[in-house]
This record gives structure tokens, C-alpha cells and sequence, in this order.
């Protein structure tokens, strides 16, 4: 069968959609989500409430500690494994997510190159530290520009990663890419769900109020009192590294309401940037009134 799948930007309504699902087909989620696998983090990442994991079994949520490291590599390896067990049971895998690298290396292939040296990663990381991201940059660009161009000067984890690749496997990232593509089990159909840009817009910055209504603050206090660092992988979830520095300096974290709201907002730019770019995919118009049939019709043929 091919396994149903709904994306779609934040806050476009994808919890709901689906929990409405679990109420008249046999199913069990799998999230696609690259923070809600974070224990703790709950209200930063909008993690569906207790009573909504109850109601219906949920996969790859809470399943890290905040100081472990998650990746789109392992999350192909623990989906795939997943939608194997829930099949076996006679049960329908159903993938929710809104991060478009992971659903797309669900339905491309992954990277499965020979297991990284970290050696090679420490040398690298110290080099951050004493001769500068710059540098590390700049050897980057002079080695493997093409993949370079695409990677952002500042970004030390994929200058780090091309850096990686380049001298362990003595090759460039799209050579080694090539020769270490490691095909999917499973095919998917995958509905994207779509609305107006500005309704989403709107409930972005809703949402984000009622974020900080809800705790918000206390949780990333209740973080860094656990001895989780702002710079850990984690905190790169929109609004915690905001409100830990207004934590450590004294300062209202309502003050960072509004850019929290707009980085939100430009992340869900990225989010249907990157959809555009998908191919085999179903659009779903939230507008239709008849949008849950139309994706019910679609995913579960």
C-alpha cells in the first residue's frame, strides 16, 4: 500500500485533521516532526496535549532527551521501522509532519554513508572554535563549492558536515550522495495542506500568544534549570533560544513576542518554499468546505 501522509505549514491545522482521522480509520501517527521528539519541549513546539496522544497511539514524540541530537537520518531509519510494526499489526501508518526535509527523505532516499569518524568531527569543532567558522567556510568553498553555494557561512553544523564528508570519504557531498543513496521501502501519498497565506499568518501569531499564555516561559526556565544549554541542537526550535537569553539577562519575555511571531511567519515561508519543490504530492485547499473528504479520498487510496 502506499502509506498517507499530511504536511503542510505551521499552524495549518495538521494535529486536528488528523486526530479527526483516528476517529473513523484504524490508524496509528507518526510524526514528522524534527522537535517534537524532545521531552520537555512541549508547549514551544505545539506537541499535541496528553488527552490527543492518548486518544490514539502516537509515534517519535518524547523520544529524546534535549541534549541528544536528532536527524533526518534517524528519522528515516525509526519510520520506516515504525510503518513496518504498525503494518504487521494490520494497522494504517499515518505520517503528520511539517518538516519538509524529513517527509521528503521519507519519500527520496537518505544518505547512508559509512559511519562518521568522530574524530574527524572533534578536529573540526575545535578548529571552529580557534581558527573561526570563516575559515572552516572558506576551505569548504575551496573544496567542495557546490556544495558550499547552498550552505549558509554561519551554519557551523553543515560546514562542519561537508567538511566531514569530504575528507572521510575522500570524495565531494554530491559524489558521495550518489554513491551512498539508500532508496525507501514504502511509497506515500502525500497531501499538503494549503490556505491563504495571510489566514495562516493570522494563526501563527495567535498561536504564538497563546504559547506564552500557556507557559511558555516557565518551560524553557524549567530546561535551563534541568541543566539543558541554549546551545544545544534542541534550542534551535523557534522561540527557546529567545526566551532563555531573556531568562539570563532579566528581560520581559513578552519583549520578544513579535519577532518570535515573525520568524515563525518566515519559517513557514521556508516550509512552503521547500513543498514547491516536491514532486508526486496532492495540494489540499483548507477553504473547500469539503477539505477533509478530499483528503481522506486521496491519502487512503
Amino acid at each position: 500500500m502506499r502509506i498517507p501522509l499530511i504536511t503542510g505549514p505551521t499552524a495549518s491545522g495538521k494535529t486536528a485533521l488528523v486526530l479527526s482521522m483516528a476517529e473513523k480509520h484504524d490508524i496509528e501517527i507518526v510524526s514528522a516532526d524534527a522537535y517534537q521528539v524532545y521531552r520537555y519541549m512541549n508547549i514551544g513546539t505545539a506537541k499535541p496535549s496528553e488527552e490527543e496522544l492518548k486518544s490514539v497511539p502516537h509515534h517519535l514524540i518524547d523520544i529524546m532527551n534535549p541534549d541528544e541530537t536528532y536527524s533526518a537520518g534517524i528519522f528515516f531509519e525509526q519510520a520506516e521501522t515504525v510503518i513496518q510494526d504498525i503494518l504487521s499489526r494490520g494497522k494504517i501508518p499515518l505520517i503528520a509532519g511539517g518538516t519538509g526535509m524529513y517527509v521528503q527523505t521519507l519519500q527520496k532516499g537518505i544518505f547512508d554513508a559509512p559511519d562518521r569518524d568522530p574524530s574527524i568531527r572533534a578536529g573540526l569543532e575545535e578548529r571552529i572554535k580557534s581558527d573561526g567558522i570563516e575559515t572552516l567556510y572558506g576551505e569548504l568553498s575551496s573544496i567542495d563549492p557546490e556544495f558550499a553555494a547552498g550552505v549558509k557561512p554561519t551554519d557551523p553544523t553543515r560546514i562542519i558536515r561537508g567538511l566531514e564528508i569530504n575528507t572521510q570519504l575522500s570524495m565531494n557531498v554530491r559524489d558521495a550522495q550518489k554513491k551512498y543513496h539508500r532508496n525507501p521501502k514504502y511509497e506515500y501519498n502525500i497531501a499538503i495542506l494549503s490556505d491563504d497565506r495571510q489566514k495562516i499568518y493570522d494563526r501563527i501569531n495567535r498561536r504564538v500568544l497563546t504559547m506564552f499564555e500557556d507557559g511558555w516561559t516557565d518551560e524553557v526556565k524549567r530546561l535551563l534549570d534541568m541543566g539543558y544549554s541554549p546551545e544545544l541542537d534542541s534550542f534551535k526550535a523557534i522561540g527557546y533560544r529567545e526566551i532563555a537569553e531573556c531568562l539570563r539577562t532579566g528581560t520581559n519575555p513578552m519583549s520578544v513576542c513579535e519577532r518570535i511571531q515573525t520568524a515563525t511567519r518566515n519559517f513557514a515561508k521556508r516550509q512552503l518554499t521547500w513543498f514547491k519543490h516536491m514532486d508526486d504530492v496532492r495540494y489540499i485547499d483548507l477553504s473547500d468546505k469539503n477539505y477533509i473528504k478530499n483528503t481522506e479520498e486521496f491519502i487512503f487510496t
